[in-house]
Parts: structure tokens; C-alpha cells; sequence
């Protein structure tokens, strides 16, 4: 294997698994999501001042490329909040990663209708094959226990976080080729924040899907895990602006220079697998949570890498 192919698959992973800790740290960060996701989008969005020649790519985009990119950050930010939401709903990242695996399902359709494309049976019958593993799992949702949280909430918020990433994950692929990633992320974050901004000033709170009124500028830590310290939050919403979204999208971005679409795909698919077993090692998650839960996710993620089987195979014949 050529040095930098292996470097390329090293970087690759690593940055998968940066990104399935980002449900960990949406655990472990004790303030509100929305706070949680406010101060992310600022914090990260500045972070893309720190990698080489982004200034220069950012002249370069227009302004109307730009304002589309916010708008698209609008979805990012409904991404955000209702990823951590029902992280913080459940009390369970796990259950919110078995939801995430559902974006290959949501795509299947979105794809078609936005790009204009003939809808794939087959990816249609394995989305409905990852829709009864989420069936599976809701069905079967285990009574509140202590330590647990409301798992039909959190599912329902899981499953519309899943399907607005696929969103804006499918409007994105249409502008990747003609914008810079680096430019897309931060116009998105931006948007994203500004969003949040006009919510606070709108005062539109809804509970405990959007605590708006749970806003908190300097968010101390309540009861911290890991590390004691009533500052631990700003240690991991740091972590997860700087490390999870900046540094994690360069690794990502610099190994798919190098890797086929195929691994790449099936990489980032890892994802849940990541962050459910890191869950069950550090929150002992699993203690929570049943076999119908686990057979419900395996389903999912087996639909999912059938579907990155396939498509690499379906791009072999057409080359």
C-alpha cells in the first residue's frame, strides 16, 4: 500500500470516529442543546479562519453562492438541535445514532426529487428495510427507568434530525463541485448561527425540543462527568466546535483526496457504530437499552452498507 493511501485511510477513520464522539459530547455537555448548538456554529465558524488559504477561497465565492449557503445553514442548524435534542430527550446517545442510520433511507428519495433523477427500486426496498429497524426499535422502546429519558420523543426528534441532514446533505452535493467545501461549511455555520440568533430574539421557545429560554451565554457545568470542574462545558463544546467540526473536516476533506467514493461512503457509515460503542463503554448505555434495540440497529446498518456495496459496484459497470 502507497504511504500516502495509508495515511489517506488513517485520516479517514480518525475523522469518522471524531464525528461519532460528537454524540458522546452532546451527552457529556450538560447545558441545553439549544446553548450547546449556538455556541458551536460561532465557535466553529471562526475555526475556518485557522486553516491555510481559506481567506482567499472565501474572496473568491460570490455573493450570491454565499447567501444560498446560509440559507442551507438553516438546515444545519435544525440538524443540530434536533440531533442533540434528542440525545438530551432520550438521555441516550445510542438511540439517536440507531435514528442517524436512517440518512441513506431519507436520501434514497430526496436525491430523485431534487436532482431530478429516476428513483432506484433497490434503493427504496433497503430504505424501507432501515425503516423497520427504526420500527423495531420504537415498538419495542423499553419503559422509563431511572437514568433513561422519554424514548418515543426522542426518537420521533431522532428520526426528523435524520431526515433534515439527508436535506441538506442532498442540496449540498449539488454545489459541491462548483463551490470550496471549506467556503460552504463556514457560510452554512454562519447562517446556522444567525438563525439561532433570530430565534433567541424571537423568544420561540417549545420546551424541552427547543429550550430557547434555557439560553445560557456562559454555561456552567452542573454535574460534570469526566472532568470535575464547573467549566467542563466549555472544554467539550471547545472540543466539539474546534476538534469535531474544524479539524475532523480537514482529515476528512485530505483522505478523500486519495480514497475511491466507495470507501469513503462506507467509512462515514461507520458512524453510529462508532459512537454506540463508545456510549456503552463510557455511559454503560447498553444497561438501558434491549436486544430490540440492537437488532433494530443492526438492520439499519446492514441496509446502509448493502447500499455502499452496491452503489460501488453499480459505478464499476458504468466506468
Amino acid at each position: 500500500m502507497r504511504p500516502e493511501l495509508k495515511k489517506a485511510y488513517i485520516q479517514l477513520h480518525i475523522a469518522v470516529f471524531i464525528f461519532g464522539f460528537t454524540a458522546i459530547l452532546g451527552k457529556l455537555i450538560s447545558t441545553d442543546h439549544f446553548t450547546l448548538v449556538w455556541h458551536r456554529m460561532w465557535l466553529a465558524a471562526l475555526g475556518f479562519f485557522l486553516i491555510p488559504k481559506f481567506i482567499a477561497s472565501l474572496r473568491a465565492t460570490s455573493l450570491r453562492h454565499f447567501v444560498t449557503l446560509a440559507g442551507i445553514g438553516v438546515l444545519v442548524a435544525i440538524h443540530w438541535l434536533t440531533f442533540y435534542g434528542s440525545i438530551k430527550i432520550g438521555k441516550s446517545a445510542s438511540l439517536t445514532l440507531g435514528c442517524f442510520g436512517l440518512t441513506s433511507t431519507f436520501t434514497s428519495v430526496l436525491e430523485p426529487l431534487i436532482s431530478r433523477k429516476k428513483f432506484v427500486v433497490l434503493d427504496v426496498l433497503l430504505g424501507l428495510l432501515a425503516l423497520a429497524g427504526i420500527g423495531l426499535i420504537a415498538y419495542y422502546a423499553p419503559d422509563e427507568a431511572p437514568g433513561s429519558g422519554n424514548y418515543s420523543l426522542a426518537i420521533a426528534v431522532g428520526v426528523f434530525s435524520t431526515f433534515v441532514a439527508a436535506l441538506f446533505s442532498t442540496i449540498n452535493s449539488t454545489l459541491a463541485n462548483s463551490i470550496d467545501t471549506k467556503v460552504m461549511s463556514f457560510a452554512e455555520l454562519l447562517g446556522g448561527f444567525l438563525f439561532l440568533c433570530l430565534l433567541l430574539l424571537a423568544d420561540l421557545d417549545m420546551g424541552e425540543v427547543l429550550p430557547v429560554n434555557a439560553f445560557d451565554l456562559w454555561p456552567l457545568t452542573d454535574a460534570p462527568e469526566l472532568i470535575h470542574s464547573p467549566y467542563a462545558d466549555f472544554i467539550w463544546i471547545g472540543l466539539l466546535a474546534l476538534v469535531c467540526t474544524n479539524v475532523a473536516f480537514v482529515m476528512n476533506l485530505n483522505a478523500m483526496k486519495h480514497v475511491t467514493a466507495f470507501t469513503a461512503n462506507l467509512a462515514i457509515n461507520l458512524e453510529p457504530v462508532y459512537g454506540i460503542l463508545l456510549a456503552a463503554f463510557i455511559f454503560n448505555e447498553h444497561q438501558y437499552l434491549n436486544i430490540q434495540f440492537y437488532l433494530g440497529a443492526g438492520i439499519i446498518l446492514s441496509s446502509v452498507v448493502f447500499h455502499s456495496i452496491y452503489k460501488a459496484r453499480a459505478a464499476k459497470q458504468h466506468q
